[in-house]
């Protein structure tokens, strides 16, 4: 009974994730649409993007996946044994340690934003003065996300994952809804009271629900049973990796950007219709499995350990495989249905769809390697998943230089980062074979081998589409086009949907497995404790 039960309450831990993640997509280009509608493509467009790409960067590293990265493995460790109290104390520790770190960074952005709008930009001085009244409001709402990564990264940790995910949703609806309602009245300043409250929003609403466990913030310097400074070397090392992706994406667009004109448009379009589908599914199996693999991991369960990454493996494969497949053969049809109107042309999207194809060659490789990285941290090898990480974004910079110098343009960014990928993926195969020894997996390649087969009907369907020859997209966005879109893209999905029920894949029955190992049989193919 406790098997069934918990299998049940991963799958639907899964299902919210993705419907969360599909929702905050879905807000994002609405208020992006907003956003533009409201202030277009102004020089107060500019200011108000420029400003708030500055706490968007400080986020990577004081909250989301750094945090997480640290946090989680840290709490799910001492739940797995039931150290509740030396939870509660860690988590007064983190936020105490997280306010005193942010408290400075508002104040200077309140008494010298000016200054640092100048000196990091080139703008006039109204643009400058803008820039200053717009950044204090944004590094309080960096404040507000951060402390609420705490609070969102306990509450995965205690598999309460619907309002982990919820919360920044909350976020969206109060800037589209502020920016909409005030604009008229405030202008620019709509955005900045926007973004705070709607930080202020979402760091109450996960406070609210992690007091449920009976965690306070309050303060607290004295680290005493807290597995304090463990964590911070977590995060520090974690954030160390943050920055050189950071780093790599500022190559790559610089890189992009000596190119033909529209190259960094097109690459920057790209990355949007990859991480739709990679984002929904790896977020929805990665949250999961992280709490799960650290707790096996702190108790020394190694083949429950290999279990919940065996599954999560194939979890990704049988939903990121067909997605690469499908979006790769509409990759065309489908920028141009979501793009290709105005000033955006046929070859602005042909263009987007030739970078986007590489990145969807190497996705399940991509997730597999992020994924891997998780399990490193679950089993507190964060030292050498940093590490790693330096090494996959340096090979990825290498090769991007390479393949420009060879003369494949812009087609050298997303090649790049796949292969960087990959190689990084066998890399961490190698050093975590401890942890999940993979020549000795015959129930991973067995699953592998029946998903594969499985995506065959729909590798067929979309290449005998392809064949066709339909230039239908080529009018660019339109009801009638989404509609075509729409009516290929369910007919493939319908496919795929007979092709998994025939080989035993069950979708919705998404990391579920026996504590004991379980098998790969029939409805059990996928599946975690």
């Amino acid at each position: 009974m406790h098997d069934s039960t918990q299998s049940r309450r991963t799958a639907r831990n899964s299902l919210l994730i993705m419907v969360c993640t599909l929702l905050s997509r879905l807000l994002g280009i609405i208020k992006a649409r907003v956003l533009g509608s409201v202030f277009g493509a102004t020089a107060i467009a500019d200011v108000i993007n420029f400003t708030f790409n500055i706490p968007n960067n400080f986020r990577k590293l004081f909250a989301e996946g750094a945090v997480n990265a640290a946090l989680i493995p840290a709490f799910s460790s001492l739940l797995g044994r039931n150290e509740k109290h030396r939870c509660v104390r860690l988590f007064a520790l983190l936020c105490t340690f997280q306010s005193l770190l942010l408290i400075p960074l508002v104040l200077v952005s309140y008494f010298y934003g000016d200054g640092l709008i100048a000196f990091l930009s080139d703008f006039d001085a109204n643009q400058v003065r803008l820039g200053g009244r717009l950044l204090p409001f944004f590094m309080v709402y960096l404040a507000t996300i951060s402390l609420a990564s705490i609070f969102n990264g306990v509450l995965q940790a205690h598999e309460n994952f619907l309002h982990a995910y919820l919360s920044p949703l909350l976020f969206s609806i109060c800037v589209i809804f502020g920016v909409w309602f005030l604009s008229d009245r405030y202008g620019a300043m709509s955005m900045a009271y926007s973004v705070l409250g709607g930080g202020l929003l979402q760091g109450s609403y996960s406070y609210l629900m992690v007091r449920r466990y009976e965690y306070r913030f309050k303060p607290m310097l004295r680290p005493q049973n807290a597995p304090f400074k463990e964590v911070l070397v977590a995060w520090a090392l974690v954030s160390l990796g943050m920055g050189m992706q950071i780093i790599t994406q500022m190559v790559s667009f610089l890189f992009a950007s000596h190119l033909s004109e529209g190259s960094v448009t097109a690459f920057t379009n790209s990355t949007i219709f990859y991480q739709t589908p990679y984002g929904i599914f790896f977020n929805a199996i990665s949250a999961v499995s992280l709490p799960l693999m650290s707790r096996a991991a702190a108790s020394n369960n190694a083949p429950l350990l290999r279990t919940y990454t065996r599954n999560s493996l194939l979890s990704l494969l049988a939903l990121l495989l067909p997605s690469s497949i499908i979006l790769f053969f509409l990759s065309r049809e489908s920028v141009s249905v979501v793009l290709q109107t105005g000033n955006y042309t046929l070859a602005d999207a042909t263009l987007t769809a030739l970078v986007l194809r590489p990145y969807l060659v190497f996705m399940v490789f991509s997730a597999w390697y992020a994924l891997m990285l998780r399990l490193g941290y679950s089993a507190n090898r964060h030292a050498l998943m940093t590490r790693i990480v330096f090494l996959q974004n340096l090979l990825d910079i290498a090769l991007m230089w390479v393949f420009l110098k060879l003369g494949l343009d812009i087609v050298s960014l997303p090649l790049a980062n796949g292969i960087a990928y990959t190689l990084g993926l066998f890399i961490l195969f190698f050093l975590l074979r401890d942890l999940f020894p993979l020549t000795k997996e015959a129930r991973f390649f067995k699953g592998l081998l029946r998903i594969v087969l499985a995506n065959l009907p729909v590798l067929a369907f979309c290449i005998f589409y392809k064949n066709l020859g339909l230039q239908w997209h080529e009018s660019g966005s339109s009801f009638a086009n989404l509609a075509y879109l729409m009516l290929i893209g369910s007919a493939a999905l319908g496919i795929m949907l007979l092709s998994y029920k025939i080989a035993r894949i069950p979708l919705l029955s998404l990391l579920r497995s026996k504590k004991h190992g379980g098998n790969l049989q029939g409805d059990n193919l996928i599946h975690l404790d």
